[in-house]
């Protein structure tokens, strides 16, 4: 079975903006896009933005998206939501969960199966931070979300962290045995593991090495059938740089392999800094990032 190339638009739609972001897509030869709903834009309290919309407008807009995708002869396979979901104020803290609702209702209208978000970081909580508490607000945040994950029928997927440059430490779910824990204990909830899956960033994944942490290909074969979406990058192994695979320290080979291995069935999307070439070349990084992935995995 033919495996289908992705790419997140994120950079795409800050410069030319949605529709031109899914067209461009189309045109590189991505099969599939992971839909940017992290930016300032996608915030109900800005009265510019398509979320200060009633549900029924957001729909609107969304499906409309959904719709010229088809057209393109593109998937949308996952989008990706909230990059920080707790922030240790009442009234961000409030905002965050609101617009969290309101990205599981856009992914619903774009058809899109996934959305990916962040859980507690370091950045916010400190690297002092007790261990509980960490536990404890990550588990209370998810617990807030996921009954809108279930009223939409999207599944939620929560990212695998790793160096945190914030708090200049390992973020506290970049270890793995903690961020399997608060999994786990997540899923014990039946009504929350149905909606409750792991998008496995690579790049996350090989700057947690240093701290002790198995390679992105180990932690793989660790979480198994829990992953449900990808967001693959490469980095020199120290910080989050967001290259084109093959540029980098990771073993793509054995993540490959390691996929494979675990069954994953669903798109390779590339999450992609986009400028790393300078402004201007957007395009042609994306289109080269496309043309790489899908000659690595047809050689296979």
């Amino acid at each position: 079975m033919k495996k289908k190339v992705s790419i997140a638009l994120g950079g795409l739609q800050r410069i030319y903006g949605d529709h031109r972001a899914l067209e461009i897509a189309a045109q590189i030869g991505a099969d599939a896009v992971d839909f940017n709903l992290t930016d300032r834009q996608w915030d109900y309290r800005d009265p510019d933005s398509v979320y200060s919309r009633s549900d029924d407008e957001i729909s609107a807009y969304f499906e409309g998206l959904c719709s010229r995708a088809k057209e393109l002869g593109l998937q949308i396979g996952q989008t990706h939501g909230r990059m920080c979901s707790y922030f240790g104020d009442p009234g961000q803290d409030e905002a965050a969960i609101r617009n969290a609702r309101l990205d599981c209702l856009a992914t619903r209208a774009l058809h899109a199966p996934f959305c990916v978000m962040h859980g507690v970081s370091s950045s916010v909580m400190g690297r002092e931070a007790d261990p509980q508490q960490m536990r404890d607000t990550c588990f209370s945040v998810f617990r807030q979300i996921l009954p809108f994950a279930r009223k939409y029928e999207v599944i939620l997927a929560t990212e695998t962290f790793g160096h945190c440059a914030a708090a200049g430490c390992c973020d506290f779910f970049g270890n793995i045995d903690e961020f399997q824990a608060i999994y786990e204990r997540i899923c014990k909830d039946r009504e929350n593991a149905g909606y409750f899956a792991v998008c496995m960033d690579t790049g996350h994944c090989n700057h947690a090495v240093p701290y002790g942490n198995p390679p992105p290909q180990e932690v793989i074969r660790r979480l198994g059938k829990k992953i449900a979406c990808l967001h693959l990058h490469d980095n020199d192994g120290r910080s989050d740089q967001h290259k084109i695979p093959m540029t980098g320290t990771i073993d793509w080979e054995a993540v490959f392999d390691a996929l494979e291995e675990t069954g994953y069935s669903g798109s390779y999307n590339l999450e992609l800094h986009l400028d790393q070439f300078g402004p201007g070349f957007e395009i042609e990084t994306a289109a080269f990032a496309v043309r790489l992935m899908r000659n690595l995995l047809s050689r296979r």
